[in-house]
């Protein structure tokens, strides 16, 4: 999959149309209405997918009938990576232990969390 440009956060509808695209693939824009937890226009959804193929986070990949057919050009890992790049880039001076530092001051992390967190550096430090 494709890698994002710089500057490409999603918006909430962004998020919102790309977790439909990530779930199930190739999608119409009538089967990201459908799927949608909220009531959208059409021409809304569409006008959204485009802004996602301008970002690279989509592309056409044929058509079904005469709907165009989309599919994801980006892995959800590596949006998300980006994103959190991003804001800590916006926020915090490009540090993300400084993002990391604020989620957990923040009580943004619950207890359980953070056991697991502690683990996964634990076992990152054990590899090196």
């Amino acid at each position: 999959m494709s890698q994002l440009k710089e500057s490409t956060m999603l918006t909430a509808a962004e998020a919102e149309v790309m977790n439909i695209v990530w779930d199930v693939g190739d999608v119409t824009i009538s089967d990201i209405v459908e799927r949608l937890p909220r009531s959208l226009a059409y021409t809304t959804v569409m006008t959204t997918t485009r802004i996602l193929e301008e970002k690279g986070y989509v592309k056409k990949s044929g058509k079904r009938g005469r709907a165009f057919v989309y599919e994801p050009r980006v892995g959800r890992d590596a949006a998300r990576g980006s994103m959190s790049h991003e804001v800590a880039r916006r926020l915090f001076g490009g540090s993300m232990k400084s993002l990391v530092l604020n989620l957990v001051h923040d009580d943004a992390i619950g207890a359980d969390d953070l056991a697991e967190l502690k683990q996964m550096i634990e076992s990152l430090e054990a590899s090196k």
